[in-house]
């Protein structure tokens, strides 16, 4: 490559905290420069460690190395990290974490937010006149983040949130919660921010204590996706989730190129390289800047449309997905464009 313009995009991956993700992310990573690049692109790998301090060591060295890019970590401590060795030198971070805390000044957040999810469910759920809603949700960060967003746009819709429950993790305790909402006043919608075993425990509990899903619809967030197909009290729910149709594709070609399905969190992988290759394809390192990132048009990617805001955050087209017996539809589409974007 002596002689080369060359785009160097720093890969800081948790290859030693969590090796399978890391190793998805990173073939992910490969497939996107093999599909989009150009030669002039160069993946540089570090392990971003478990800590803040080995994230900003890793993410420092990168930029020894002449990274134009990084893209990771994964977890909030690391975004952190890196973000604040890259500020110094005008470095974008593309970081994987869902805390909307952390981005911001260079660092942008490529995950799934649940402010953002929440955000989709309550504006569809409005536009089909359900204006009362209770939400079930798990006593911890997840849990209370939904709680927070569930009420800012409840309040943005004309929405009532009749009663929230959290509740400890476990089968019992999530049971118990679904069976406090049932008894109390009946909305005409409940959010379940859960998945696995406790979802189902809610969607038995809600239905052996009178809850008639034709009069109450249930809904979740994005983890319900494989999960609520198996739950037969769940089956015409709604949850929201990334574009079907797109994470199809990618599927299919990385499962060609790799011989095994990827992972949930690859997908993130595959576009911040991509984005990477598209900013970078005519001007070299000097096309990947804050304002080509933050384009209000957005790109399309392996989960479908995504665009940046100057705070990191992302914004997602998302769909809205109706749970049936063996597998899920779409209810309504994810955007294509997005609106209000200036073109």
């Amino acid at each position: 490559m002596r002689g080369r313009q060359i785009v160097r995009v720093g890969l800081l991956l948790p290859f030693t905290l969590r090796p399978q993700d890391a190793a998805a992310l990173y073939n992910a990573a490969e497939l996107a420069l093999f599909e989009l690049g150009n030669e002039n692109t160069l993946l540089i790998p570090r392990d971003a460690g478990s800590t803040e301090a080995s994230a900003n060591a890793a993410a420092r060295a990168l930029i020894s190395d002449g990274a134009d890019i990084i893209v990771g970590p994964v977890v909030r401590e690391g975004v952190t990290g890196a973000g604040n060795a890259a500020a110094a030198a005008n470095v974008p971070v593309i970081g994987f974490s869902s805390d909307r805390m952390v981005g911001g000044n260079g660092v942008y957040l490529l995950s799934f937010q649940l402010e953002d999810e929440v955000s989709r469910l309550v504006s569809y759920a409005a536009s089909q006149n359900i204006r009362t809603l209770s939400l079930l949700a798990p006593s911890n960060d997840y849990g209370r983040r939904v709680e927070s967003a569930l009420r800012a746009e409840a309040q943005a819709r004309g929405v009532s949130v009749v009663t929230a429950q959290l509740y400890n993790r476990t089968d019992a305790d999530a049971a118990a919660a679904a069976r406090a909402v049932a008894q109390g006043q009946r909305p005409q919608g409940i959010i379940i921010a859960e998945s696995g075993a406790p979802l189902r425990a809610i969607g038995t509990a809600l239905v052996q204590a009178g809850v008639d899903t034709r009069q109450t619809r249930l809904m979740g967030t994005s983890v319900w996706a494989g999960e609520a197909e198996r739950e037969p009290s769940l089956a015409g729910g709604w949850y929201v989730a990334p574009d079907p149709g797109a994470r199809v594709e990618f599927e299919n070609r990385y499962r060609t190129a790799f011989g095994e399905a990827p992972t949930r969190l690859s997908s993130l992988g595959y576009d911040a390289v991509a984005l990477a290759a598209l900013l970078s394809r005519d001007r070299g390192a000097d096309g990947i800047s804050r304002s080509a990132i933050e384009n209000r048009e957005g790109f399309a990617g392996s989960d479908g449309l995504f665009r940046f805001s100057a705070n990191g955050a992302i914004e997602r087209g998302l769909a809205i997905m109706q749970v049936g017996q063996s597998t899920s539809t779409v209810l309504e589409a994810a955007p294509r464009r997005f609106r209000n974007s200036g073109t």
